[in-house]
């Protein structure tokens, strides 16, 4: 449970440790995913702790999110909380033996100005806290506020979470660009790339190529294959968010093509606008090859041309 990182499911009956050993066996590096300032409900360490989380005037502990039908906010301005979480990472790495943490939820430590700071001061704290815990391991910071994670992390999600369906819901126009979405997830990695590879690496969230299982991406082919292509020229982190053991040959050759780096130039992206039928498209202008290319891409349905400029 969020919360309670040191209690194991009996899913594992062998450890984590044993599972990270397997790992480096196969020649790969170990990481696992965390949300060290986040905390379920129903978590045994908020039922015994009630004192260790952000709370408001009233004294009432703060909502960091929907997460998980709700979580609390571990208070790392409390000295049991900084030696709690200093304890998970101790085991994750030094007992279990993992190399790699991707952070999630990290903004929930600036969700709340107290003791005297502001939301940016502590979101600041925060993340130097997190590599003092980490030491020279690599870090994967998700859901942190940008400038915080600068010279903190060695890779950083820089897109919302990518949606199961190319269409974006009707309430996404009126939330914000965080608010999941492909289409402003592409958008975030095209324009963030200046970040890429010279304050962290990438990471632009996830793409997909299946077309069942329990949670079916409603995406057309060419939708697919335009955010793989995205993510490919964009980021420098890449996850697909699939049972690749169940491709068919073209998603298993797609798989392989999107996974190889980049090895072209971003020149230009720009929005532009039709002028006869007023859909909006993104222009990116590269050169790979030695050759000049233009990918032009609608928006809204993903419909995109990317050829070779004279």
């Amino acid at each position: 449970m969020v919360g309670d990182w040191l209690t194991l499911k009996p899913e594992f009956p062998n450890g984590m440790g044993y599972l990270a050993d397997e790992i480096h066996k196969k020649g790969y590096k170990a990481g696992i995913w965390l949300a060290p300032f986040a905390c379920q409900f129903k978590a045994q360490i908020a039922k015994e702790h009630p004192d260790w989380f952000v709370k408001d005037e009233k004294g009432k502990k703060i909502l960091g999110g929907f997460a998980w039908n709700g979580f609390y906010v571990l208070d790392i301005e409390k000295q049991e909380v900084r030696e709690y979480i200093k304890r998970v990472f101790d085991v994750v790495f030094n007992e279990w033996h993992y190399d790699m943490v991707k952070l999630d939820f990290l903004y929930a430590a600036a969700i709340h100005p107290r003791c005297g700071k502001s939301r940016g001061q502590l979101m600041h704290e925060a993340m130097d806290f997190l590599r003092e815990c980490c030491g020279d391991k690599i870090i994967l910071g998700c859901g942190v506020p940008l400038s915080a994670s600068f010279g903190v992390v060695d890779a950083c999600r820089i897109s919302c979470d990518v949606e199961l369906s190319f269409k974006d819901k009707f309430y996404t126009k009126i939330t914000n660009q965080e608010i999941v979405s492909a289409k402003m997830a592409m958008n975030n990695s095209i324009f963030r790339r200046h970040l890429n590879g010279r304050i962290f690496a990438n990471d632009p969230d996830v793409f997909f190529l299946r077309d069942g299982g329990m949670k079916p991406a409603e995406y057309t082919w060419e939708q697919k294959k335009l955010l793989a292509k995205i993510n490919n020229m964009f980021g420098s982190v890449l996850f697909v968010s699939d049972d690749a053991g169940e491709y068919d040959e073209d998603k298993a050759e797609l798989l392989i093509e999107s996974f190889k780096k980049f090895e072209g130039k971003v020149i230009s992206a720009e929005y532009i606008t039709d002028k006869a039928s007023g859909e909006e498209f993104i222009a990116i202008e590269y050169k790979e090859n030695g050759e000049n290319k233009c990918l032009t891409y609608n928006t809204i349905t993903g419909k995109y041309t990317d050829s070779v400029v004279e």
